[in-house]
């Protein structure tokens, strides 16, 4: 494998995993890649759609919104996300995301970690 196939991915290259509420394909973490130290997604949630709750118990989440728009839990708090805007959720604390509009919302997906710990709530 040479430097680019090793270090280069593209989006619409990813393996999509398929969910009820939308789907997530990944551009790094430890199962794609023996040497990463983060992993790396996108996150689709359809028009509607609300992505269950859940907290990760070994990092914590940067969600960057780059297309649609949701409401995004973090704890009992609750902000609406449109393009350009982030939200980091800390270790331990349940948050999920709910899109509120009418055309799928797409976000980067950031953990510092290759193997993040997902538990539902």
């Amino acid at each position: 494998m040479n430097v680019i196939e090793r270090y280069v991915a593209d989006i619409a290259g990813m393996e999509l995993t398929q969910t009820d509420w939308g789907s997530i394909g990944w551009l790094v973490n430890g199962d794609l890649a023996d040497d990463a130290s983060m992993s790396v997604g996108v996150m689709t949630l359809g028009a509607g759609q609300r992505a269950g709750e859940h907290l990760h118990t070994n990092s914590e989440e940067i969600f960057i919104v780059f297309e649609g728009e949701c409401d995004h839990t973090l704890g009992d708090e609750v902000v609406h996300l449109t393009p350009g805007m982030m939200i980091r959720c800390p270790v331990d604390v349940p948050h999920y995301a709910m899109n509120t509009g009418r055309v799928p919302m797409r976000a980067l997906v950031i953990f510092p970690v290759p193997d993040r710990h997902t538990q539902q709530v």
